[in-house]
C-alpha cells in the first residue's frame, strides 16, 4: 500500500509528498520498483517496520507506477486495487503495475523554485500549474506588464502554462487566472530564479561514444582476452582511438564518452575488477595517459563510465567475501543474503576446463547467495549503505578526475540510492560533468544530484513518434514540454540520443536513411546535450537481439561507408556547434501537425528555423523574412517526404 503523510515546499518541484509505501513482510530483502527507478532494484530498500516492509520517498505530484522486489521477485501492490499496464519501449519494460495518485490541495500551483521560476542563458522561465480544465486562460503580472502564459503542456491531472521574460535576477510577479466565469490574483511572489549550476564547458558540446573493444586497434602486442559468456573480444584498445582521433575531429564532434576501460573479465567492461587500472588489453595506463594528451591538444572534452552499482565476481574484495566467509574484511561490501556465497559445485564449475559458455550455463543454474545485478551471478550487488563503498565511489571518480577525465557517466545511476549520488555530486570538483543512467523519470536524480542523466523519456518519445508511429505530431509536441516542465533548467544538461550500446541501432528501427536523418536533424537542433554512438555517422548496422544488438564493430573501410549520410552528419554537428541558439536558445514550436514539425530556438538575436517532414506527402512550410532574402513577407517553401531543412537567420 502508499500512504501520503502530507506536502510539503520544495525547492526543486514547488512542492513534494511524503509518501510511505509498505508489504506485509516475506522473503530476505524487499526494493520499491518504480516509474521513478525505471523498476530497478537497489536505490530504495525497503527496511522491516514490525510485520511489513517500508520505505519513504518524496514524490512530485503526479500519477507514478510502482511495484516492489522480493527476493528479486516482481510483485504488484497487494494492497492497492488499481493498476495499470505500464509499457516502456526505451528499456523494454512491459508490466502489470500499481498506480499511485499524488494529487496536493487546490486548483492552481505555484511556488518559487527549480521547475517553476528558473533563468537560463539570458532570459527567466515562469511556470504556472492548474487542474485540467480549470484555467482557460492566464496571465503573468509583472511590473506594469501583463503577459499572456502559453498554455505549455497537459498531463491526465494538470495543464501548464508558461512564460518567458527576458532577463535574469530578482523578480515581482503573480498570476491572473480566469476560473469559472471570474478572474482571480494568485499571488503575490517575489523571488530570485533557480540557476542552473552545469559546468559550462557542457553545453557547446557534441559527444561521439566509442566502446573501446568494438572501435579500432592500435597496438598490435596488446592481449585480446579469452572469450567469455559466449561474447569475444574485438580486440579494440585506447590507441585504436588515438589512430582515430583525426576522424573523430572530422566529424566536428568535440566530447567522448568511453563506455568501461578499467579491468575486467568481458569485452564490455561492466563488470570491474580494479577501478584503478586501465585494463592491459586496452593499452593500460601510458596509452590511457597519451589518450588525455591528445584530446586536451585538439579541445575534446572525456567522460567514463563510472559501474558502481556492482563490481565483477572475480574482483578481489568479492573474491576475499567467497574465500572468507563471514570473516572477510569486505563482507559488509557486498549485499549478501547468506554464507557461503556460493557453493562447493559452484566454485567447481567455475574452475573446470569447460569452454566459458558451458560453464556460463551451468552456473547460471545454480544458486547463490547475494543479490546482483538482474540476477547475474558475474555482477554481485554493492551495499551503498556501507560509508566505505561511498568512500570508494568518490576515490576512485577523483582519482580519474585529477588525471584528465572531464566527467563521469554513471551506469545503473537508478539502481543506487540518490542519497549516495548527491554526497559525491558535493565532493567533485565544480567543472566535472556527471551524468546519470536513469531510464525513465528522472526527476529524483536531477538538480542536486546529477547535471543531467540519458534522456530515456525523450529516446522514448522519438521510438514512439519516429519509429513506431504509436503518437501524433500533436502528441510528440505535448511530451516534449512536459518532459520540459519536469525537468526544468536540467534540460538543457541532458544527454540525448538515438541510441547507445544498450539499443539498437536507430537506422536499424527506422530501416531508411532519409528518416533517420530525420531524427537526427531533430536531435541535433533540440534542447540538450545531443551525442551520437560511434558507426552512426557511416551508417553502421547492428546485429543480433539483446543488450549487444548495436555492439558491431566499428567498418574502417570506406567503401563501406555511407558517405551522403556521413557528410549530413558532420553538416548537422557543424550547424549545433555554430549555433548559440541551438545550445542554449528557447524552444519555440510553431507547428506540429500531420507529420510536420516546424519550430524555433532563439538565443538573443541568435534564431534558427527548423521544419521537418516526417510523413509520405508533402508539406509547405511558411518562412519569416527574417531567414530569407524575401523583402515581402513570408516566402513559402515546400518540404518532401521524410526530409528537412535548417535556416539561420
Amino acid at each position: 500500500m502508499y500512504k501520503i503523510f502530507g506536502f510539503k515546499p520544495d525547492d526543486r518541484f514547488g512542492r513534494v509528498a511524503e509518501v510511505e509505501f509498505s508489504i506485509p513482510a516475506k522473503g530476505s530483502y524487499t526494493y520499491l520498483l518504480g516509474s521513478f527507478n525505471a523498476f530497478n532494484e537497489g536505490s530504495f530498500r525497503m527496511r522491516q517496520k514490525g510485520e511489513r516492509w517500508s520505505v519513504k520517498l518524496e514524490l512530485p505530484e503526479g500519477i507514478w507506477h510502482y511495484g516492489f522486489s522480493v527476493d528479486g521477485e516482481f510483485l504488484p501492490d497487494p494492497e492497492n486495487p488499481e493498476k495499470a499496464t505500464y509499457r516502456r519501449l526505451s528499456y523494454k519494460f512491459e508490466k502489470k503495475v500499481s498506480v499511485a495518485r499524488i494529487i496536493g490541495k487546490g486548483k492552481f500551483f505555484h511556488r518559487p523554485s527549480a521547475t517553476y521560476l528558473y533563468s537560463f542563458a539570458g532570459r527567466t522561465h515562469v511556470v504556472f500549474r492548474a487542474l485540467r480544465g480549470k484555467a482557460p486562460r492566464v496571465v503573468l503580472r509583472t511590473g506594469d506588464k501583463e503577459i499572456e502564459m502559453r498554455l505549455k503542456a497537459h498531463d491526465d491531472l494538470f495543464e501548464y502554462f508558461e512564460a518567458v521574460l527576458p532577463g535574469e535576477g530578482p523578480i515581482e510577479y503573480s498570476f491572473l487566472v480566469e476560473c469559472e466565469g471570474k478572474t482571480i490574483e494568485y499571488g503575490p511572489f517575489d523571488a530570485e530564479p533557480y540557476k542552473s549550476e552545469t559546468p559550462e564547458w557542457v553545453f557547446g558540446r557534441v559527444f561521439y561514444q566509442i566502446m573501446p573493444d568494438r572501435f579500432d586497434r592500435g597496438l598490435p602486442g596488446t592481449p585480446r582476452g579469452r572469450a567469455f559468456r559466449g561474447e569475444g573480444f574485438h580486440g579494440g584498445d585506447l590507441a585504436g582511438i588515438i589512430k582515430r582521433l583525426d576522424h573523430i575531429e572530422g566529424l566536428g564532434v568535440n566530447a567522448l564518452y568511453l563506455t568501461p576501460i578499467f579491468e575486467s573479465m568481458t569485452y564490455h567492461r561492466y563488470d570491474v575488477t580494479d577501478y584503478f587500472r586501465v585494463d592491459r588489453k586496452l593499452g593500460g595506463w601510458g596509452v590511457f595517459r597519451k589518450l588525455v594528451e591528445e584530446l586536451k591538444k585538439r579541445d575534446i572534452r572525456l567522460i567514463l563510465d563510472g559501474v558502481f552499482h556492482h563490481t565483477s565476481f572475480f574482483h578481489p574484495y568479492f573474491q576475499d567475501v567467497i574465500l572468507n566467509g563471514e570473516k572477510s574484511r569486505y563482507r559488509d561490501f557486498y549485499r549478501v543474503t547468506g554464507f557461503p556465497v556460493v557453493s562447493e559445485e559452484f566454485l567447481e564449475v567455475l574452475k573446470s576446463s569447460e569452454p566459458w559458455p558451458e560453464r556460463y550455463r551451468k552456473l547460471k543454474g545454480l544458486k547463490w547467495n547475494y543479490e546482483s545485478f538482474y540476477s547475474v551471478w558475474l555482477m554481485p550487488r554493492l551495499n551503498h549503505d556501507n560509508p566505505e563503498v561511498r568512500q570508494l565511489v568518490e576515490d576512485v571518480m577523483r582519482h580519474w578526475l585529477e588525471r584528465g577525465a572531464d566527467g563521469w557517466r554513471l551506469d545503473v545511476a537508478h539502481g543506487v540510492p540518490p542519497e549516495l549520488w548527491r554526497e559525491i555530486r558535493k565532493a567533485m570538483p565544480g567543472n566535472a560533468y556527471l551524468v546519470g543512467e536513469v531510464m525513465d523519470d528522472a526527476r529524483l536524480w536531477l538538480f542536486d544530484v546529477f547535471h543531467g542523466t540519458m534522456n530515456y523519456p525523450l529516446y522514448e518519445l522519438i521510438l514512439r513518434f519516429f519509429v513506431e508511429g504509436e503518437i501524433t505530431t500533436e502528441e510528440f509536441l505535448n511530451g516534449l514540454e512536459l518532459l520540459s516542465v519536469h525537468l526544468g533548467p536540467a534540460e538543457y544538461a541532458m544527454y540525448n540520443f538515438l541510441d547507445n550500446h544498450d539499443t539498437e541501432r536507430f537506422i536499424d528501427l527506422v530501416g531508411d536513411e532519409k528518416k533517420y536523418l530525420c531524427a537526427l536533424a531533430f536531435l541535433m537542433t533540440y534542447r540538450g546535450i545531443p551525442s551520437i554512438f560511434y558507426g552512426d555517422e557511416i551508417g553502421l548496422n547492428g546485429g543480433g537481439e539483446g543488450l549487444s544488438a548495436g555492439r558491431t564493430p566499428m567498418k574502417w573501410d570506406e567503401g563501406e561507408w555511407n558517405l551522403s549520410l556521413l557528410k549530413a552528419t558532420k553538416e548537422l554537428i557543424r550547424l549545433r556547434r555554430e549555433s548559440r541558439a541551438l545550445q542554449r536558445g528557447e524552444f519555440r514550436p510553431i507547428s506540429f501537425k500531420n507529420g510536420l514539425l516546424l519550430y524555433e530556438r532563439v538565443h538573443g538575436d541568435d534564431s534558427v528555423l527548423v521544419g521537418i517532414n516526417y510523413s509520405g506527402e508533402r508539406a509547405a512550410i511558411e518562412i519569416p523574412e527574417k531567414y530569407t532574402p524575401a523583402k515581402n513577407g513570408s516566402k513559402r517553401i515546400e518540404l518532401a517526404p521524410w526530409s528537412f531543412i535548417v535556416l539561420t537567420k
